[in-house]
C-alpha cells in the first residue's frame, strides 16, 4: 500500500526540520567546534603520542556525549580522529558527513560523502506505505553504508549514475562535481507496475537479507556483505557490462505520479514559506 504523494512530502519536509534521530544542519558546526576547542586549550607538546591521547580522552568522549560514535586509530593511509553523522533539512535532505582530524599535521577535514535528496526522502516514505521519517529509518541509515562501498566503484567504473541497494529497495542519483553520491529518488522494482532499466541492477542485488537496527548501527556486516557480494559479482561481469547505461548522465525518467509529486511539492514548498513568512511578521 503506498502513501499519496503530498502525505509522503508533507511528512518528509516536517520530520527532516523535526526529527531528533539525526543531527539539525545547524548542528553541523558544534561537532567541528568540539575538535578545534579542545585544540586551542590544548598546552603540551604536540607530538604524535600527546595528540592521540588528547584524542583518546577528551575528543573522543565529548563526540560521544553527542551521540556520535568516533573512532581514535589508523584508517588507510592516515592516523587520528574518525568520526560519521548525519544531518537533516528540508532544503537539503539528509546527508551523511565524514570528520576527520589527521596527527600529527592536525589537519581537519569535513565533506558530504552521501546526500538523499528530499524528493528521495518522500519516494522512499511513499513506496514504502509509512507516513514518518523514523519508519525509513532502516532505509535511509543502511543506504548510507552501503553507499560507502558504491562509491569507489562508481569512480573506479566511471559511472555517470549510481544506484544504493538495500534490503527493501533501490536509491537512484549520480555523483556530483565533488565525486559525491547524490541520491535524487527511490524506487522498488518488486512492487512496481512499471518496467525500469534499474530492474537490472537491483536484480543484483535481489539476496541481500534484511538487516537489524543494530547491524546498521555498527556497519560492519553491511560493508562485509556488500564487498563479498561485489567481488563474486564481478568475477563473471563488470557492471557496466551488465548495466550499460550506468555510463550515461543521470537523466529523470517520466513517471505517471509526476503530476502528483509536482503538486506535493509546490504544496509543501508554500506551506514552508507560509511559516516563515508568519514568523517573521
Amino acid at each position: 500500500m503506498f502513501v499519496d504523494p503530498r502525505v509522503a512530502h508533507g511528512r518528509a519536509r516536517y520530520d527532516l526540520n523535526r526529527s531528533p534521530r539525526l543531527f539539525a544542519e545547524e548542528r553541523r558546526w558544534e561537532i567541528s567546534d568540539v575538535v578545534t576547542t579542545s585544540l586551542d586549550h590544548f598546552t603540551g607538546l604536540r607530538n604524535r603520542r600527546n595528540l592521540l591521547r588528547l584524542l583518546e580522552r577528551q575528543i573522543a568522549p565529548k563526540l560521544a556525549r553527542l551521540g556520535l560514535e568516533p573512532y581514535v586509530g589508523t584508517l588507510g593511509a592516515t592516523e587520528g580522529l574518525f568520526v560519521n553523522f548525519s544531518t537533516m533539512s528540508a532544503e537539503h535532505g539528509l546527508r551523511e558527513f565524514q570528520l576527520q582530524l589527521s596527527v600529527p599535521d592536525l589537519v581537519l577535514r569535513s565533506f558530504a560523502s552521501s546526500t538523499i535528496r528530499p524528493h528521495a526522502v518522500a519516494r522512499c516514505m511513499q513506496r514504502n506505505g509509512v507516513a514518518s521519517l523514523a519508519e525509513i529509518e532502516t532505509e535511509t541509515s543502511a543506504a548510507f553504508v552501503l553507499a560507502r562501498v558504491i562509491r569507489p566503484l562508481a569512480l573506479a567504473g566511471n559511472w555517470r549514475q549510481v544506484g544504493v541497494p538495500t534490503a527493501a529497495g533501490l536509491f537512484v542519483g549520480a555523483l556530483n562535481d565533488s565525486n559525491d553520491i547524490c541520491l535524487n529518488t527511490y524506487i522498488r522494482p518488486a512492487t512496481s507496475d512499471r518496467d525500469s532499466r534499474w530492474d537490472r541492477f537491483a536484480a543484483l542485488f535481489a539476496t541481500m537479507p534484511p538487516w537489524h537496527a543494530e547491524q546498521i548501527r555498527q556497519g560492519g556486516d553491511l560493508l562485509q556483505w556488500m564487498v563479498n557480494h561485489i567481488v563474486a559479482l564481478q568475477k563473471s561481469a563488470s557492471f557496466v557490462e551488465r548495466c550499460p547505461f550506468l555510463l550515461e548522465p543521470y537523466r529523470h525518467v517520466a513517471d505517471p505520479l509526476d503530476a502528483s509529486w509536482d503538486a506535493a511539492r509546490a504544496s509543501a514548498n508554500a506551506r514552508a514559506d507560509g511559516h516563515g513568512d508568519a514568523a517573521a511578521s
